[in-house]
């Protein structure tokens, strides 16, 4: 017994500790949602809107251009589960909050992230927020959410590159550092907007009651909520379903007659941005996001 606790050291010990290494090493590496979990401490009594939703948000409303103190909470796949549980973990703690900016895009009331492929990224939460989520033991570290191989890329390009995949400023906006060139856009509008259309709407009522208990707690709390249709590009608009995109925007609409702390406002088909405003098929670039962020000032400064 005692020889085969030796070869079980002997052979799992220097794994366990690269394993912490690793873990260690991963978590040094500077994130948007470290960023935004900070600058929500330390700015949590001054916030006056709160930006919540997915990379449409992320990536789509600059809160430089916002006249309030403001801060981007969006990330990539971040859904409105998700949202909820922000909102709620830190409605008492943001004295100053006067308004919830929360998007509702033609996935909002189908997905959820820890129905997807990209579950993983609940990780991001729990080991670099203090948000509240249902979550199991591997969404409490890097190495047992993401593949080794996707890591060592990471760590590669951060020690050695010193290259970091994502970029935000101060107040959670992401930003390329370059915008990219759109190619094919009309394609990827295609097959972006088919992997957007929900095949079954089994998460429907479920999204439903939590936008509308987003709405109401907010109410409560003498909070406005907007409700905002991002802006998209023709094509993709051209080929989403009817029906799925009727069922989101009647459910802006309903939320808007129905609460008084509550507008709806659908920019999707706004004419006023162009192709030249688009990253790609759904997400503006940083001159879009310029636009569009003054657009939405002049809502909440009216």
């Amino acid at each position: 017994m005692k020889t085969f606790l030796k070869l079980f050291l002997f052979f799992c010990l220097p794994v366990l500790v690269l394993g912490c290494a690793m873990e260690f090493a991963l978590r040094q590496i500077p994130n948007a949602y470290q960023v935004k979990a900070d600058y929500l401490k330390v700015h949590h009594n001054s916030i006056k809107t709160l930006l919540l939703g997915s990379s449409h948000i992320l990536y789509g409303v600059n809160p430089e251009f916002l006249t309030a103190d403001a801060l981007n909470y969006g990330h990539v796949s971040q859904t409105i589960d998700i949202d909820y549980a922000i909102l709620r973990q830190h409605v008492n703690d943001l004295e100053a909050l006067e308004t919830v900016v929360l998007r509702l895009s033609y996935t909002t009331l189908f997905e959820q992230l820890k129905e997807g492929d990209e579950r993983w990224r609940l990780k991001d939460y729990t080991v670099y927020t203090d948000v509240n989520l249902d979550s199991n033991l591997k969404d409490h570290f890097e190495i047992l959410s993401v593949k080794l191989k996707y890591n060592l890329e990471r760590l590669y390009a951060y020690y050695i590159l010193n290259k970091t995949s994502q970029h935000v400023n101060a107040r959670g906006w992401a930003f390329k550092e370059k915008d990219a060139t759109i190619e094919n856009i009309e394609d990827v509008s295609m097959r972006v907007a088919k992997k957007h259309t929900a095949t079954s709407d089994a998460l429907y009522s479920e999204n439903y009651k939590i936008l509308e208990n987003i709405i109401k707690e907010c109410n409560e709390s003498g909070i406005k909520v907007v409700l905002v249709t991002m802006p998209a590009y023709k094509a993709y608009i051209q080929h989403l379903d009817p029906l799925q995109l009727e069922k989101t925007i009647m459910a802006g609409k309903l939320m808007d007659s129905k609460y008084k702390n509550c507008i709806y406002l659908n920019y999707l088909d706004d004419k006023r941005f162009e192709t030249s405003d688009f990253l790609d098929a759904d997400h503006l670039n940083s001159q879009g996001a310029k636009k569009f962020s003054k657009v939405i000032n002049g809502i909440l400064m009216q």
